[in-house]
C-alpha cells in the first residue's frame, strides 16, 4: 500500500511539475475570428465564447473582469459570462492597451497622438489623458510590460528595448535569426534577463543584461510553428505561449496552438484547439491559482500576481 500511494504522490508531482493539470482553466483570445473565449478543461459545459473588437493582449484587471486592446482603446469582459461591462473608444489608432499598477491604463500605437515614434498615453478610469511617453525612431510595436522597476518593454519588430518615463531607452536587443519578426511580447525574469516571444522568428529569446541572445526555445514540427504570440510564466516556471496560424477564419485545424515548455526547452504540455470553436490564437491567460478579484501585472520574477492598492 506505501509503494502504490508513493507512486501516486510521484506520478501527481512530476504532473504539477510539468504542467500536466486536467483541471486547468484559462482565457483564449483568438485573432483569426475576433473571439474571447472561456475554457475550462474539467467542466467544458461552463466554456463560453463572445465576440471582440480586433486589437491585442489581455490582462486580469480586478473585479472578475479580463481587459481587452481595441483598435479604439479597450473593453472589459466579466470573466465568469464574457460579457462586455465597460469600454473606452476615444482613441483611434490604439495598437494595445495595459493596465498599470496604479490602476490608470497604457494606450500603445505608432505615429499616433501627434507624435512621431512609439506612444503610450496613460489614461485614468474616465479616458483622460494623464501622460504621454515618446520613443523616437520607431514606426512598430506591439505589446508593452510594466517592469517592478516602473520602467516599460517594448516590442518593435526586430528590436525589443525597456524605456524609462522620460522616453529615454535603457536596454535593447535585437531578435536573432529573422528579419522583420514582429516579435510580440517581452516579460523580465528575476535574473535580470528578458525572454521574449519572437513572433515570426517562432521561438523564445532570452537575452542577458547587457542585450546579447543567450538561448532559445523553439517548438517541434509537429506543432507547425509559425508565429510565437502571447506568452505567460506559469507559477510552476514553465513558460507558455501561443503558436498563432494566420489572419483570418479557417485556421483551426493549423497546428498546436497553445505550448507549454519547461525553462530547459522541453515541451512539457500542450493544448489542442477546437477547429468548429476557434480559428488562430493569439493571447493566454492561465486563471489557476490566480485572484481575479484583483488586477494581475508581472512581477519581479516574471510571473502574474496580484496588485494590492489602498
Amino acid at each position: 500500500m506505501k509503494t502504490l500511494l508513493s507512486i501516486a504522490l510521484f506520478l501527481l508531482s512530476a504532473s504539477a511539475v510539468l504542467g500536466q493539470n486536467t483541471q486547468r482553466h484559462f482565457l483564449l483570445r483568438d485573432e483569426g475570428i475576433s473571439q474571447l473565449a472561456f475554457i475550462d478543461e474539467a467542466h467544458p459545459e461552463k466554456n463560453w465564447y463572445t465576440p471582440i473588437p480586433a486589437g491585442r493582449d489581455i490582462q486580469l484587471v480586478g473585479n472578475g473582469r479580463v481587459l481587452v486592446g481595441t483598435g479604439n482603446g479597450y473593453e472589459e469582459h466579466d470573466i465568469a459570462t464574457g460579457k462586455k461591462v465597460s469600454e473606452l473608444t476615444s482613441f483611434p489608432g490604439t495598437v494595445s492597451a495595459r493596465r498599470l499598477k496604479n490602476g490608470n491604463t497604457m494606450l500603445v500605437g505608432a505615429n499616433w497622438q501627434e507624435k512621431q515614434g512609439i506612444v503610450l498615453v496613460e489614461v485614468n478610469p474616465s479616458g483622460e489623458v494623464q501622460r504621454k511617453i515618446v520613443y523616437p525612431g520607431f514606426g512598430y510595436v506591439r505589446l508593452i510590460r510594466e517592469t517592478a522597476s516602473n520602467t516599460f518593454l517594448v516590442t518593435a519588430d526586430e528590436i525589443v528595448f525597456e524605456g524609462d518615463a522620460s522616453g529615454n531607452i535603457t536596454w535593447q536587443a535585437k531578435i536573432a535569426n529573422k528579419d522583420k519578426p514582429h516579435a510580440w511580447q517581452a516579460i523580465r525574469l528575476a535574473n535580470g534577463e528578458t525572454v521574449v516571444s519572437t513572433g515570426y522568428a517562432v521561438s523564445l529569446q532570452f537575452f542577458g543584461k547587457d542585450g546579447n541572445l543567450l538561448r532559445t526555445i523553439t517548438a517541434p514540427p509537429a506543432a507547425k510553428p509559425n508565429f510565437f504570440a502571447g506568452l505567460q510564466i506559469l507559477p510552476n516556471g514553465n513558460y507558455a505561449v501561443i503558436n498563432w496560424q494566420g489572419h483570418g477564419a479557417g485556421f483551426g485545424n493549423s497546428g498546436t496552438q497553445l505550448l507549454e515548455f519547461t525553462p530547459e526547452g522541453k515541451q512539457a504540455w500542450s493544448w489542442q484547439q477546437d477547429a468548429t470553436k476557434f480559428s488562430s490564437l493569439h493571447a493566454v491567460i492561465f486563471l489557476d491559482g490566480l485572484d481575479t478579484s484583483l488586477l494581475h501585472v508581472e512581477d519581479s520574477s516574471g510571473k502574474l500576481a496580484p496588485v494590492k492598492r489602498p
